[in-house]
Order: C-alpha cells, then sequence, then structure tokens
C-alpha cells in the first residue's frame, strides 16, 4: 500500500489540515504572530504585519528571537512606549514571566509613516510545553478612535449639562450675591443684620465658586453633574 494513502496517514494528513484551518481562525484578528523558542532562542514568523514587511523586509520571517524584537522595538515602536517592551526583549525574561504565568500583553503605540498607530502585544505559553510561545500583535486603530469619539460625545454632553446649570442656579445665585450685597449697605447700622447679610453673601460666593469647580471643563462626571442638577432645582422649586 502506498505510503501516502495509509489510512492513518491520511486521517493524520486530515487533522493536520483542520489544526491549521483553526489556528488560521484565531489569527485572523492579528497582523502579526510569531513563534519563539525558549531553548534555541529563535524566533519564526507566521503571520508578518504589512508596515513591517514594508519597514523591514523579510529579515524577521526568522532568526534570533532578541535581535529582531530589539531591531523592531528601537526601529518602529514610539519613543515614550519602548520601555514597555523591556519585560521581554530577553529570553531570560522571557523565562522568568512564563514560570510563574501563561500570558503577557500590554499596548503599545508604534510611529510610522509620521503616524502614530495603536497596537496591543499578547504573549502565549504553549500548552504542555515550557520553552515554546507565540507572540502576537494586532492592531488598536479603530478600538481607539471609538474610545476618543465616546469621549467627545460624552463631553459634549456634560458641556450641555454644563450649560444647563446655569439654567438652573448660577443665576439666582449671583441674585443672592447681589441682594446681599445691596442689603448689607443698607444695614451698615444694624450689626446683627449686618453680620447675617455677610453670612449670606459669603455663602453665595462660596456656591459659586463650587459650581465653578465642579463643572468646569476638566471636570466629566456626568452622575456628579445630574445629581447636583435635581438637588438644584427641587430647591429651586421650593
Amino acid at each position: 500500500m502506498d505510503k501516502d494513502n495509509n489510512p492513518n496517514t491520511v486521517e493524520l494528513r486530515s487533522e493536520m489540515e483542520l489544526s491549521y484551518k483553526i489556528i488560521d481562525a484565531l489569527c485572523y484578528s492579528y497582523q502579526g504572530v510569531y513563534y519563539v523558542n525558549l531553548s534555541t532562542g529563535q524566533v519564526r514568523s507566521y503571520r508578518m504585519a504589512r508596515f513591517v514587511r514594508d519597514k523591514f523586509g523579510d529579515q524577521f520571517a526568522t532568526g534570533d528571537y532578541e535581535t529582531h524584537i530589539y531591531n523592531f522595538v528601537r526601529n518602529a515602536v514610539y519613543r515614550e512606549d519602548q520601555r514597555l517592551f523591556e519585560p521581554i526583549l530577553t529570553i531570560s525574561n522571557l523565562k522568568k514571566i512564563f514560570s510563574r504565568q501563561m500570558s503577557y500583553g500590554f499596548g503599545y503605540r508604534t510611529y510610522t509613516n509620521e503616524e502614530i498607530h495603536y497596537g496591543q502585544c499578547e504573549v502565549l505559553k504553549v500548552l504542555d510545553s515550557n520553552d515554546e510561545l507565540v507572540m502576537a500583535f494586532k492592531s488598536m486603530d479603530k478600538q481607539h478612535q471609538q474610545e476618543e469619539k465616546l469621549y467627545e460625545e460624552e463631553r459634549k454632553i456634560v458641556e450641555a449639562m454644563g450649560q444647563q446649570l446655569n439654567d438652573v442656579a448660577r443665576g439666582p445665585l449671583l441674585n443672592i450675591i447681589e441682594q446681599s450685597k445691596a442689603a448689607r449697605e443698607a444695614a451698615v447700622r444694624h450689626e446683627d443684620i449686618s453680620e447675617y447679610m455677610d453670612t449670606i453673601h459669603q455663602d453665595g460666593e462660596r456656591l459659586l465658586g463650587i459650581l465653578n469647580l465642579i463643572f468646569s471643563k476638566e471636570n466629566t462626571d456626568r452622575e456628579k453633574i445630574e445629581e447636583t442638577i435635581m438637588q438644584l432645582g427641587s430647591l429651586r422649586e421650593k
């Protein structure tokens, strides 16, 4: 019987093909996927990001892990984020990390074509092996854009609520301050009344200062703003 047509061989080939399909599916969302052997210190590319291939050619296809990762970090990673790669820059560091855990990951930025891009690095330990790792790189640009969009929408909502606060509270507070100032001047000869007016005036200014602080542009605590507006609204109705 032909060796290639042996039932066991055919079954094994079928299982391997299925395994490759599963791996392809799992790696779909990653730009770059690499196999790292901690015993030999070698790395082999399973999938390489287009910008990496454009910038470095095929030099990362296989070779010494420490040389390749150092070259990538120093020439592609945004300078302020290069320190994030220090725990995985050497084989010895990787051995320390994966002697006590199964995975390690972090976010970082790259600087290519004069643009900043966002990425995620994930390193996974191969099951039932102490010397094999899979290192994957994923683009996070879309997620970052969505986060910025959500932040901007939230900022606009908070800004609108701050304007609503002006209508609910700022006007009456300014009126309190002006009226107490006038009353204080009129009651200058009546010490008790003058003291009360001073208290009203000071409290009004204090409240206005607190509102200015709470609803400054730097404050985006939406729940706090909503709660304060409701409280001030109920006081106004009284």
